[in-house]
């Protein structure tokens, strides 16, 4: 009973010796235990929309809601749970959904910019204007296009090569949704992080020229286009001439990937 007893004691004292928040083998500190907390704090603040979203009134909210309202309906139709690795598909989509495309055309990141170099208009009945990185860099792409129109919707970028080893093998391709006030709002296949700004797969990216530019420095550009909504006859008959090259590389099956 005794040795019970003191055993019992220096079980005790050793207890008080150790520093408070330590736990057993396998447990965690407090400091551990509160940055742990803090994360996932922030992962339902993301999930909320509070840690990316900008300051109420500082951006564009209906081009804000446009891209939320997009990413939804390019999942829907193309029934995936993520676009992650998928960029093709997910600009695919997304040209779809806005009516500048009436089908689905697609391929890999890398020649999303060649098909596109190669028509004058879409099957929506949108204009193609294109800026080849052989005259452009990606800043005077787009500040051309700021130039002509300062509210400019619609811009694609494609890139030879990405950074990531699919990346470097796929190329890569992403949809500009406008520009307001020198402001970039759109939106990526895959988590981004802008001026310490952490956004998700499909979440509406509201940036700078110079920090979206600075985002894809690393990128090989293959060139951009400027998608703007032709009317009368001029679009119809370019539709119609468009039909049979569109018909030969339109496919839900083409490999995507960026």
């Amino acid at each position: 009973m005794k040795r019970m007893q003191r055993a019992v004691a220096l079980l005790l004292f050793l207890l008080v010796l150790l520093p408070v928040g330590t736990w057993a083998e396998g447990g965690i500190s407090d400091d551990t235990a509160s940055e742990t907390a803090d994360m996932d704090t922030a992962v339902v603040d993301q999930e909320k929309g509070r840690s990316s979203a900008p300051a109420k009134g500082t951006y564009d909210e209906s081009l804000y809601k446009q891209i939320q309202d997009t990413y939804k309906a390019a999942r829907k139709r193309s029934r995936r749970r993520s676009f992650k690795g998928y960029c093709g598909a997910y600009v695919a989509n997304q040209l779809v959904v806005l009516g500048i495309n009436k089908s689905y055309l697609s391929a890999n990141g890398k020649n999303t910019y060649d098909i596109y170099r190669k028509l004058e208009c879409t099957t929506g009945g949108y204009r193609v204007t294109t800026y080849s990185a052989k005259k452009f860099s990606l800043r005077e792409a787009l500040t051309t296009i700021i130039g002509k129109d300062p509210s400019a919707t619609n811009i694609l970028v494609g890139f030879q090569k990405g950074v990531s080893r699919s990346g470097r093998k796929y190329g890569h391709v992403l949809f500009i949704h406008g520009i307001r006030n020198g402001k970039i709002y759109y939106s990526d296949s895959s988590a981004r992080t802008i001026d310490e700004v952490k956004y998700k797969e499909g979440e509406p990216i509201v940036c700078s020229l110079s920090s979206f530019v600075e985002q894809y420095a690393k990128y090989k550009l293959d060139g951009v286009v400027h998608f703007q909504k032709e009317t009368g006859k001029k679009a119809a008959d370019t539709q119609l001439s468009n039909t049979e090259e569109t018909a030969e590389i339109s496919s839900e099956n083409l490999s995507a990937q960026g």
